[in-house]
């Protein structure tokens, strides 16, 4: 699965702590039983993107292999970083998955930079044989490095939080319940049975006004007026503005964007709950683009734009290219 991008400001890693502290944050969650690439580019060795799989039984080691290879090859790596993720026992002198290492390796195009075994506190290569600089009882991570400090500095300061894990990442992208949930479809009625002149013209206007005021803080979306962008995203045109303005990297719209998404209410959410996966496509948060645009295809099987974007995911279409389409021709 085709996770986050590059760090949000360029933060020079040289450790290979430095390098296992990055990939959560690449993520958007810690991983755990799980395969992780990182393409690398450029003469820097850019970290440009990131792939994890889920650890699939030793059988289809070959399998994983193939579509690792093909992923980073489209990434247009030039070289590729390998970390597992497991809590299978270590014995002595024996890592485990090393035959899947071993089957990554022999399929990708392009060179394996380094392959590295991480668990909570400690991380060992797969590939260096070296007990002065790779001791069998492994290397400390080291969280409070100048690079690891750097990185964490560089991600809160666009707001990325690294989640405990997948299934929490993909928590954030759920409709509210309960009581506020109650409170919105309430607001949705009074939205519905009021008349606008002008849904287009109107809601962009709300939208210009909210997203200012994200820009000069934390913002509680109230229930009205997210009922109204809610209602008015089911207009095609003042959808795909708003998903415009989220191709031109305005991070005030993402977050209003956002904030919808989770107060909208099925089965009428599939236009803000794809807004939101088109933001987060846009950023490189795969996991939540595609949970998102999954809640999307629940509440209307037919949304042809969140359709499209599944298949984007699917087939590792670079977003650069949906993002350029999107500035161009949605403004």
């Amino acid at each position: 699965m085709p996770s986050r991008s590059a760090a949000p400001e360029v933060v020079r890693l040289s450790e290979l702590s430095d390098i296992v502290a990055a990939i959560p944050y690449q993520l958007g969650f810690h991983p755990t039983e799980s395969l992780v690439a990182i393409a690398l580019t450029g003469a820097r060795d850019r970290m440009t993107f990131t792939m994890r799989h889920d650890l699939m039984p030793p059988e289809e080691d070959a399998e994983v292999a193939k579509m690792c290879a093909e992923r980073m090859a489209f990434a247009d790596a030039k070289a590729v970083f390998l970390a597992v993720y497991t809590a299978q026992p270590r014995r002595p002198g024996r890592l485990p998955r090393r035959p899947l290492v071993r089957a990554v390796s022999s399929a990708l195009p392009m060179e394996l930079r380094d392959a590295v075994l991480v668990d909570d506190q400690r991380v060992w290569s797969y590939m260096c044989s070296d007990t002065r600089c790779c001791p069998p009882a492994g290397r400390p991570l080291q969280p409070q490095s100048p690079g690891a400090l750097n990185l964490a500095a560089a991600h809160a300061y666009v707001g990325d939080v690294v989640l405990p894990s997948r299934e929490a990442l993909v928590a954030t992208t759920a409709p509210v319940g309960g009581v506020a949930a109650v409170s919105m479809r309430q607001a949705i009625d009074r939205a519905a049975a009021a008349t606008e002149c002008d849904v287009d013209e109107t809601s962009l206007a709300l939208v210009d006004r909210l997203s200012a005021g994200y820009a000069r803080g934390p913002v509680a979306l109230s229930h009205d007026d997210a009922a109204q962008l809610m209602l008015g995203a089911h207009n095609v045109v003042f959808r795909d503005a708003i998903i415009g303005r989220l191709a031109r990297g305005d991070d005030d719209a993402f977050r209003l964007v956002s904030d919808l998404a989770r107060l909208a209410q099925p089965p009428l959410d599939a236009p803000a709950a794809t807004m939101l996966a088109m933001g987060a496509y846009f950023h490189g948060d795969g996991v939540v683009a595609l949970a998102a645009a999954d809640r999307a295809l629940a509440s209307d099987p037919d949304y042809s734009l969140a359709q499209l974007l599944v298949h984007a995911i699917r087939n590792q279409m670079d977003p650069k290219h949906m993002r350029d389409i999107w500035s161009k021709h949605h403004r």
